[in-house]
C-alpha cells in the first residue's frame, strides 16, 4: 500500500480563535499505519458542539495545532491487526481521543483505535458519505443515553430539551421507533422549527421560554415526564428537574447553552423526592456493538429521519463551524472531503 506522505487537512492552530482562524492545508504530514489502529481514508466527517467547544478555547490538556474531529466515515486502508475489517471497507469511526488526544477526522486520513472504529457496514444506494456521515456520533450519542443512562421504555414519556440540536432530533427518531415511546415531548425557541420536529416523531413541541415546567405539568396532566434528555445544559438543569415526575430521570448529555458550571442547584429541592441525575458521554459507548447499521437501514428506508441541515465542503469548515456557531442549523452539519 503506497500512501501520500502529505495530505489534505483542516487544522486548529491555537485558542480561542474564531471560525475563520481554522486553517486549510495541503500538506499535512499523513499518519502512518500501526498495530491496534485502523487508518481511515476520510470520505466525510460530522460536526460537533466539541470541536466549537475545542476551538473557543473550553478544552483543557489538548495540544495545538490540532486537525479536530471527532468522528468521521471512509474506508479502510490499513487495518491495523486483527479485527473484523479489510481493506476497502466502510466504516464510521467516533472518539476514541480523535481530534483531542491526536489528529482527527477533518483530514483526508485519521488513524483511530479499534475500539472507537465500526464493524464494515453496508451502505444502501440511497445513502451517501454526506448522509453516513450525520449518523455515527449523533446516532450513537443518542442511542447510548436512551438505551444506557435514561434507559428509556415503551411506557414512559421523554422530554427532550434541546429538541432540534442533531442529537436531539435523532433522540426523538429513535425513542419512537427503537424505543417505541408512546410520547415524546421536545423543546425549541424558533417557531420556524417545529414543523422539523413534528417530522422527526414529536408528539407535543413546547417554545422554549427558558422556563418550560409548567407548560410540561399542563401536557402532562400534572404528572410530569418519566425521563429527561438534558441537552441544553447548565443553564435550564433545574426547570428540566421540575418537568420531571417524582421519580422520574434526567441525564445531562449536552451543553448547548454555553454555560458549564450549574450555578445555585439545590439538589433536596430540585431531585425531591426520588428524582434520579445522571449523565452520559459517547467516549464510554461500546461502539463496535452498538447498532449503527441497523440505523443506517432504518434511515435508508424512511423508519427514521436522517436530520441532515447542511453539507459543506471540506475546505470550507470554518464557514462550517459559523454556522453552527450561530445556531442557524436544525440538525446535524457535516463536510465531505471529495
Amino acid at each position: 500500500m503506497s500512501l501520500p506522505k502529505v495530505m489534505r487537512a483542516i487544522v486548529c492552530p491555537s485558542v480561542p480563535i474564531p471560525p475563520s482562524g481554522l486553517l486549510y492545508t495541503t500538506t499535512h504530514p499523513t499518519p502512518s499505519p500501526k498495530p491496534g489502529y485502523v487508518l481511515i481514508r476520510v470520505k466525510a466527517f460530522g460536526l460537533n458542539r466539541s470541536e466549537l467547544f475545542t476551538r473557543q478555547g473550553h478544552s483543557p490538556g489538548i495540544v495545538f495545532p490540532r486537525v479536530l474531529g471527532i468522528e468521521c466515515v471512509g474506508e479502510v486502508k490499513d487495518t491495523g491487526g486483527d479485527g473484523p475489517w479489510k481493506v476497502g471497507d466502510v466504516v464510521g469511526a467516533i472518539m476514541g481521543g480523535m481530534g483531542r488526544a491526536f489528529d482527527g477526522g477533518y483530514a483526508e486520513y485519521t488513524l483511530v483505535p479499534h475500539s472507537s472504529v465500526s464493524p464494515p457496514i453496508q451502505l444502501p444506494e440511497n445513502i451517501g458519505w454526506a448522509e453516513f456521515a450525520a449518523i455515527p456520533e449523533t446516532f450513537m450519542t443518542a442511542w447510548g443515553a436512551l438505551s444506557e443512562s435514561i434507559k428509556l421504555t415503551q411506557n414512559d414519556t421523554l422530554l427532550i430539551r434541546g429538541g432540534t440540536t442533531s442529537v436531539g432530533l435523532a433522540m426523538a427518531t429513535l425513542a419512537k421507533t427503537i424505543f417505541s415511546c408512546p410520547r415524546v415531548i421536545a423543546t425549541t425557541r424558533s417557531p420556524k422549527k417545529v414543523a422539523t420536529l413534528k417530522a422527526a416523531g414529536v408528539d407535543d413541541i413546547i417554545l422554549d421560554s427558558g422556563k418550560i415546567s409548567e407548560d410540561v405539568l399542563k401536557i402532562t396532566d400534572g404528572k410530569g415526564v418519566d425521563k429527561c434528555a438534558e441537552l441544553v445544559g447548565a443553564t435550564t438543569l433545574a426547570d428540566s428537574c421540575a418537568s420531571l415526575g417524582p421519580d422520574g430521570t434526567l441525564s445531562f448529555i449536552g451543553i448547548v447553552g454555553g454555560e458549564w458550571v450549574v450555578k445555585d442547584f439545590y439538589a433536596m429541592t430540585y431531585l425531591y423526592p426520588r428524582k434520579r441525575l445522571t449523565i452520559f458521554s459517547s467516549d464510554t459507548l461500546d461502539f463496535p456493538n452498538a447498532p449503527l447499521q441497523q440505523i443506517v437501514d432504518s434511515i435508508s428506508t424512511g423508519k427514521m429521519k436522517l436530520g441532515l441541515d447542511n453539507v459543506f465542503k471540506m475546505e470550507e469548515a470554518g464557514k462550517a463551524h459559523a454556522y453552527m456557531e450561530s445556531n442557524s442549523a436544525t440538525g446535524k452539519v457535516v463536510c465531505v472531503v471529495d
